[in-house]
């Protein structure tokens, strides 16, 4: 439960868009609306995320997803996508893998691309759905193709091994490379690109391709690239 609660708060605990100085009257009232309309849904979506990590206001899980929902309804993405998130990792009573899956739809269906990220997770673990590797492998390629750094590294993942989609070492490697491309310091996707060249998976073997890309995941903390350089010395 401790494990669920820290997960679903690492999702949840973004950096907000609006500064530390803006006045929280006003964005509640710009949440809320006026008599007749119903409010601004990325207001909604701050002050939810507001009431869901206790920045500025009480911690409130219960309000938290009153706000997520108020700017799902209104087919905000993101409010679509952490509400979905709520559901997903059970904030308190509120577990519900299936009504998860549903709000997650709803925003991968707009290419909100950690959305379509959970969508792969969700039919790789077969929660609220039936397990199916082709059907995570789409949505984790959509993710990647938005530029999601961790999908990239997942369909790398997933080239490599043939899960959901024909083995191909290129494609893997391809990846690979956006993804230590896109996120600084991927140690764990500069120890692949070192693998792949000194293995010639994909690409021409090289060893001192290899030994640049190991030097590089060991530079950025991956405790596995130490002994390969060791290895590739001797």
């Amino acid at each position: 439960m401790k494990m669920k609660a820290l997960v679903s708060m690492t999702v949840l605990a973004t950096c907000l868009a609006f500064g530390q100085d803006q006045d929280v009257s006003s964005l509640m009232a710009k949440a809320k609306g006026s008599k007749g309309t119903p409010g601004d849904p990325a207001a909604q979506v701050k002050v939810g995320t507001m009431y869901a990590i206790g920045q500025g206001v009480p911690k409130d899980i219960h309000t938290a997803m009153d706000w997520f929902q108020k700017a799902a309804d209104q087919g905000n993405a993101d409010g679509q996508y952490r509400l979905g998130a709520m559901y997903d990792f059970g904030s308190y009573q509120h577990q519900d893998p299936v009504t998860a899956i549903k709000w997650y739809t709803l925003a991968a269906n707009q290419h909100f691309r950690d959305a379509e990220y959970r969508l792969g997770k969700m039919y790789e673990q077969g929660r609220g759905v039936t397990k199916n590797d082709a059907e995570a492998a789409k949505w984790y390629l959509r993710a990647a193709e938005d530029g999601l750094p961790a999908a990239q590294f997942k369909t790398g993942e997933l080239y490599e091994l043939g899960q959901g989609v024909p083995k191909d070492y290129h494609a893997a490697m391809t990846w690979y490379k956006k993804a230590a491309a896109a996120e600084q310091q991927h140690g764990e996707a500069e120890f692949k690109i070192g693998y792949f060249y000194q293995e010639g998976l994909g690409v021409p073997k090289s060893d001192d391709e290899a030994l640049k890309w190991y030097t590089k995941a060991n530079k950025d903390g991956y405790i596995l690239a130490k002994p390969a350089i060791k290895a590739l010395e001797k």
